[in-house]
């Protein structure tokens, strides 16, 4: 498995230099051409995942993905479900931070497909500034993906789901969109050997948009945990 990882890498490094290379045009085009070269980049990386590292996926529950926009939570075990969801799910958008735009190539596509960036050391003006952008983006029908744990975890691991989702939950108004995934036990987090086998991300229920701000936070922890121990 180690030298499958190291060609998966390998080879991965090669299919974004390339493919960042000829689709440097769409830079200069708006912002709704480049969602076709990134969806072909995502696919390159499933094609590799199955034939080297031998890493299956399915996605379960599509059906309760709505056609409005939605606050989507989703756990978090990997770089996996970063590429799945937006694969996936249609016009659904991140917010990250922003010292991904620093990456070569992959920061300036980034940065181009205008997904919501933070900076974690903006304080309030940060945090206002990002929740204006949201209740923008929800209104062009864009839903937002958040990791409500802030940070990856690993399978079993102690759930720690944070309350600053909440106050995007508030600016949006909307439904929540929970998603439960089993990704760590493939591709396990600060671990550069990837594992064979089959990695299910499953779409769950809408919550409801009207649950006070310390009900949500624990119906949103209870939904996803235990239908993440239930794939894992």
């Amino acid at each position: 498995m180690f030298i499958r990882s190291l060609l998966f890498y390998l080879l991965l490094s090669c299919w974004t230099i390339f493919l960042g290379l000829i689709c440097l045009p769409y830079l200069i085009l708006s912002s709704k051409y480049l969602i076709k070269p990134v969806k072909l980049w995502i696919k390159g990386i499933f094609f590799l995942l199955e034939n080297i590292c031998k890493i299956t996926h399915e996605i379960q529950g599509i059906g309760y993905f709505p056609k409005h926009a939605v606050l989507i939570a989703s756990k978090h075990q990997s770089a996996f479900e970063t590429l799945a969801l937006f694969y996936y799910l249609p016009k659904s958008i991140f917010i990250h931070k922003k010292q991904l735009f620093l990456i070569p190539i992959f920061g300036q596509y980034l940065k181009k497909i205008n997904m919501i960036s933070i900076d974690r050391k903006g304080g309030a003006v940060t945090m206002r500034k990002m929740l204006k952008q949201t209740k923008i983006k929800t209104l062009e029908g864009f839903s937002i993906i958040i990791f409500p744990e802030g940070t990856r975890k690993k399978p079993g691991e102690k759930p720690d789901y944070k309350s600053g989702f909440v106050g995007i939950y508030k600016a949006m108004g909307t439904e929540i969109l929970p998603i439960a995934v089993n990704s760590g036990k493939c591709w396990p987090k600060h671990t550069f050997v990837k594992k064979s086998g089959h990695i299910i991300i499953k779409i769950l229920p809408l919550i409801s948009s009207s649950i006070n701000k310390k009900q949500i936070l624990k119906d949103v922890e209870v939904t996803i945990e235990e239908a993440t121990n239930e794939i894992t």
